[in-house]
């Protein structure tokens, strides 16, 4: 279970790449005041035992009201922190659970048919509009505007490399790997609509898998949203290596489950 520890603790690496964050002590403090609606940056991570729920609740509240922004947590340690579930609604939160699978590279490649119609290559300033036109067409990530501004905060930093893959020179599936030590996480993995079903994701996948090959990481890792996808990351050696349990709360607004459902 000491792999689940290392997922979590890149999480925490992954969001510091675009949001600023502030520890305290049952866990730390996420914000992007300039980016008030995207929800990965303006989230409390949640760990460690709440001594006392009802005086947590309402600091968490002022915290992100002060900053003009709507309290929003996950609670991760749930078996410990039972209470701090029962006093959420008391505290004008609304929750909801989920059992997330974890997924990691068991090291072995896939076999893929050689495709010359298929090319990938990494998203630079010449091929940039391109990669985001792919991403901003997944309703899941967000509003297009809101993908755009998060695409090029992360596009600059040097924890991040994107990649896009042509069909027949048409630039339909991107993905990008985010590595911070000696592990990566691959993010953002999209598809456009009218290219799904046609396996596309496993060569971007494979591609990045040789990519951290390449640079020498231990842990290549990917967090499927829903079962679905997470049998499409199975198919290219990702691996369950356990599930994480999580309260999601929020004071107003749409739930996680809401987004994925609209979208």
């Amino acid at each position: 279970m000491h792999k689940i520890e290392h997922i979590m603790q890149l999480d925490i690496d992954y969001i510091k790449s675009f949001s600023e964050m502030e520890t305290c002590n049952e866990g730390v403090l996420f914000y992007n005041k300039e980016m008030p609606t995207y929800y990965d940056a303006n989230h409390a991570h949640i760990w460690k035992k709440i001594s006392n729920p009802d005086l947590f609740l309402k600091n968490i509240k002022k915290y992100y009201q002060a900053k003009s922004l709507i309290p929003r947590l996950y609670l991760y340690n749930v078996e410990e922190n039972q209470s701090c579930i029962e006093a959420l609604e008391i505290n004008g939160f609304q929750y909801e659970s989920f059992t997330d699978d974890v997924q990691c590279w068991n090291g072995e490649y896939s076999p893929l048919s050689y495709n010359p119609a298929i090319q990938i290559e990494r998203v630079t300033a010449t091929n940039m509009e391109e990669a985001l036109a792919v991403e901003m067409s997944i309703s899941t990530f967000g509003e297009p505007a809101l993908i755009k501004k998060a695409f090029e905060q992360t596009y600059r930093s040097p924890h991040f490399t994107y990649y896009l893959l042509r069909l027949d020179g048409i630039a339909c599936c991107t993905a990008n790997i985010f590595i911070s030590g000696n592990q990566g996480r691959v993010e953002s993995v999209a598809t456009l609509e009218s290219y799904r079903g046609r396996g596309l994701i496993g060569y971007i996948l494979q591609h990045i898998q040789q990519e951290s090959v390449k640079q020498g990481l231990e842990y290549l890792w990917i967090l499927p949203i829903n079962e679905q996808v997470a049998k499409v990351y199975d198919k290219a050696n990702f691996k369950s290596v356990g599930k994480v349990e999580s309260i999601h709360a929020f004071t107003e607004g749409k739930s996680i489950k809401q987004i994925r459902q609209d979208s």
